[in-house]
């Protein structure tokens, strides 16, 4: 059976449905073939993760990120990346470590967006789901849902794809020397300045 929530929450973060869009429970329920009621469930999920607003009689206006919006994401991901980092930090395998150190190295002048935004991906991952702590992961993968359209913009520029490796390959180095108080610093200039390009991004729209 079709992930209704799934498909309506990752079109609205691609930007398929834009923000003021209005999406009708009738024209949802001919779309995926169903009842109207577990499309009234869903809309009324997405009001809850506060992506749309429900009106009667109007269906669900998809609502744009508010810069305050984007702070407040920002700021819990710091906190609890930063959390995973102090639990992972010390058993993280230095040849993984290196791996993905030298995959960004001979990537570094390569165009691609998708391969910077996998890399920066594959570290973030890596560092959190090391935790083995199943509810801190899937916190953290909901908040990455959420910003992954800034995440991937941010690599279309120049300057903040390569400020962005090299950034990564620092946090890298202070893991592999088991200094942990260094790699948190890092990660957290690392997200702030993340947030930075988040908030420039979000007038371009």
């Amino acid at each position: 059976m079709i992930d209704i929530y799934s498909v309506l929450f990752n079109k609205i973060i691609a930007g398929e449905y834009p923000a003021n869009i209005r999406l009708k429970e009738e024209v949802l329920s001919a779309e995926f073939n169903i009842s109207r009621t577990p499309v009234r469930a869903v809309l009324q999920q997405l009001e809850q993760d506060g992506l749309v607003q429900i009106s009667p009689n109007k269906g669900a206006k998809v609502l744009p990120f508010s810069a305050d919006e984007i702070e407040e994401i920002y700021e819990i991901r710091k906190s609890l990346e930063l959390l995973c980092l102090e639990i992972s930090a010390p058993i993280l395998s230095m040849q993984k470590l290196l791996e993905l150190k030298r995959e960004m190295i001979t990537n570094l002048n390569k165009e691609d967006v998708k391969i910077h935004a996998d890399l920066d991906a594959k570290l973030h991952d890596y560092l959190i789901n090391s935790t083995g702590k199943k509810r801190l992961i899937q916190m953290l993968n909901q908040l990455f849902r959420l910003i992954q359209k800034f995440r991937s913009l941010g690599f279309m520029q120049k300057d903040t794809k390569e400020s962005a490796t090299k950034e990564h390959i620092e946090i890298i180095d202070a893991i592999s020397m088991r200094n942990t108080v260094l790699a948190k610093e890092l990660m957290r200039k690392h997200i702030d300045n993340s947030k930075m390009i988040a908030l420039g991004q979000l007038y371009k729209f």
